[in-house]
């Protein structure tokens, strides 16, 4: 997976203060967080997934952890498994799922498929900072 383009892409994106709009972007159904609000964001490789373990002080710090792996792995209330396969299988049939298109990105070799990925899911300075990493 592009784990390191990906792991750079959130130092950026955290340091320019978009992590909010970026978390409201790709997991816009689970969160929608406003200025004064704030989230952290605790990246990991483990075994080759991509784990996110996102905190928000919205709904009593809630916890959520996002999975970006290989393998089919049953979700439960507070941990989202996301086979990027399957993702860029939707991706690949028209799927323009923020979250498959993130997926996608997190495993895409094509130079082209980035960049249509990028463009789709993203805007202004987070898709300049997207675009800095990934292509």
């Amino acid at each position: 997976m592009n784990d390191e383009m990906f792991r750079l892409s959130l130092i950026d994106i955290t340091n320019n203060d978009l992590l909010n709009d970026f978390v409201n972007n790709v997991f816009g159904y689970d969160f929608d967080l406003k200025k004064e609000e704030y989230v952290y964001i605790q990246y990991k490789i483990i075994s080759g997934n991509i784990i996110l373990n996102i905190y928000d002080n919205k709904n009593s710090n809630r916890f959520k952890a996002y999975i970006f792996t290989l393998n089919n792995i049953k979700s439960d209330d507070n941990s989202i498994y996301i086979n990027v396969n399957n993702e860029y299988d939707k991706y690949k049939i028209g799927s323009k799922n923020s979250l498959c298109l993130l997926s996608s990105l997190l495993i895409s070799k094509n130079s082209n498929e980035k960049k249509e990925i990028i463009e789709s899911l993203f805007s202004g300075k987070t898709k300049d900072i997207f675009s800095h990493y990934f292509l």
